[in-house]
């Protein structure tokens, strides 16, 4: 027999253990230990289930690797402010990741002396051609885990950041371990405006931040900032400004940045000015029930139209009769989507998204999205129908059969907490609903699973073949 079904069968007859081991309330209600799990069902609604607060839980064991990307253009001052962090008292230990562009290194030997620990590669930019080398440095850096809790990776004048950041939504491996929290860019307030014109890389990194450092404002007429700063809302409207001197800024907000920080961002966007140099920020901030199977479809057609040229995206929504909010984020043709924390009681359900692109279709985009709401609002909806259009309930049996085989085919401990739901799939070729299952285990961020198939579908063989592909369509 091959190791794979020896492995097999051994998974199968340690969940047959289990399934004669549980309480015969669930026990009895398979017949004659048949394979039809959905023929007798004890029926519950969605609405009844108990709401997890994924936020709460994921809070509580997310111990992964916060990351900060900073870029910005040459001589911008990204040096000088990575010499402030490694040398502030902020509390952090930070590991930093050194990027040269180039046969000798340079720049570390520019970093003032400290105990942080300081990673550089010198052969080809970490954006374009050697991402395989950031890819081993931050394995390595897992092997000093212990002397950092934040990494701050520094990418050179030359470099787009999109790989870099692709990096943390393509490897599940570095996903498990760390965490993007954003990207920060430095730009110099001087000469920024002739490298608009004459270097593309400067637009993209502008374009890809969560945070403008308008630097060394003291050597240029003040009375000219209003324009700078509009020229750079322009690019990237998203993103918080702050003017600095020698790259003086508080460490802590560089340090927390937080890249799903919507609220601020979509609110703070402004659509009464206008865009240059082909890049734009679509904002959406909507209320309204979202239908999931149309969101599915929207995100199919706006990734086929757009998707190269989408340069960030990501986004809170607020799907129907959905307890939690479901929250996206991506990087041109890559997205990653997943359940969030649970809507408060007396918070208002609204949806916000963020795309910044080349040459993107507001008026297109934000059609197609306000499409997706449903037609009712909230209280008039069908209390039966779920976030997507269906109007049979999930058994808890269901929900339980899933769980054990989980537990026993993943070999994770019985107490651990097991939240299933059906998330919205956005990859062509793909169901248009797909079923997300997360493991929380104490001191571990969230393990997340996900599954070709509805809840209801969902076999043995689904969460057996979890074992060699945790996240097929991701």
């Amino acid at each position: 027999m091959s190791s794979a079904g020896s492995r097999r069968g051994e998974a199968v007859r340690v969940a047959s253990r289990a399934m004669a081991m549980r309480p015969a309330r669930i026990s009895s209600l398979i017949p004659n230990g048949s394979s039809s799990l959905t023929r007798r069902r004890p029926v519950v609604t969605f609405r009844k289930q108990p709401p997890p607060d994924f936020k709460r839980m994921a809070d509580d064991n997310d111990q992964r690797v916060p990351v900060t990307v900073l870029t910005g253009f040459l001589g911008a001052g990204k040096t000088t402010l990575l010499n402030r962090v490694l040398t502030a008292e902020h509390g952090r230990r930070v590991a930093v990741i050194v990027n040269e562009f180039g046969a000798v290194g340079i720049d570390h030997h520019l970093l003032i002396s400290s105990d942080q620990e300081i990673v550089e590669m010198s052969n080809g930019c970490i954006c374009c051609t050697v991402r395989s080398d950031l890819l081993r440095s931050l394995f390595q850096l897992l092997e000093h885990k212990a002397k950092f809790d934040t990494l701050m990776i520094e990418t050179t004048g030359l470099a787009d950041p999109a790989p870099v950041v692709q990096t943390f939504f393509v490897d599940e491996r570095i996903r498990s371990h760390y965490r993007l929290n954003g990207v920060v860019t430095v730009v110099d307030a001087k000469h920024i405006i002739r490298q608009l014109s004459s270097a593309p890389e400067s637009k993209e990194q502008i374009a890809f931040a969560d945070m403008v450092l308008l630097n060394k404002i003291d050597l240029i007429n003040p009375e000219d900032l209003p324009e700078l700063e509009f020229k750079l809302r322009n690019l990237n409207g998203a993103a918080r400004i702050c003017q600095t001197r020698n790259s003086d800024v508080d460490i802590g907000m560089v340090l927390d940045l937080r890249s799903l920080d919507l609220e601020v961002k979509a609110e703070k966007h402004d659509d009464s000015h206008g865009h240059t140099d082909g890049i734009e920020t679509v904002a959406i901030t909507t209320a309204g029930d979202l239908d999931g199977l149309k969101v599915s479809r929207w995100f199919r057609e706006l990734l086929a139209e757009f998707g190269e040229r989408v340069m960030r995206m990501k986004g809170i929504l607020n799907l129907r009769k959905d307890p939690d909010q479901f929250v996206f984020q991506g990087v041109h043709l890559l997205f990653e989507g997943r359940p969030g924390r649970a809507w408060a009681a007396d918070e208002e359900r609204l949806n916000r998204l963020v795309f910044i692109g080349r040459e993107l279709d507001r008026e297109k985009i934000t059609h197609g999205f306000m499409n997706c709401i449903t037609t009712e609002n909230g209280a008039g909806s069908a209390e039966e129908i779920d976030p997507f259009g269906r109007k049979q309930d999930v058994s808890s049996f269901t929900l339980d059969q899933i769980r054990y085989w989980v537990q026993t085919i993943l070999t994770f401990p019985p107490d651990a907490p097991i939240v299933i739901k059906e998330v919205p799939c956005v990859k062509a070729g793909c169901p248009p609903v797909e079923t997300a299952i997360l493991v929380f285990l104490k001191g571990e961020p969230p393990r997340t699973f996900k599954i070709l198939a509805r809840i209801n579908e969902v076999t043995f063989d689904h969460v057996y073949n979890l074992i060699e592909n945790p996240l097929p369509c991701c």
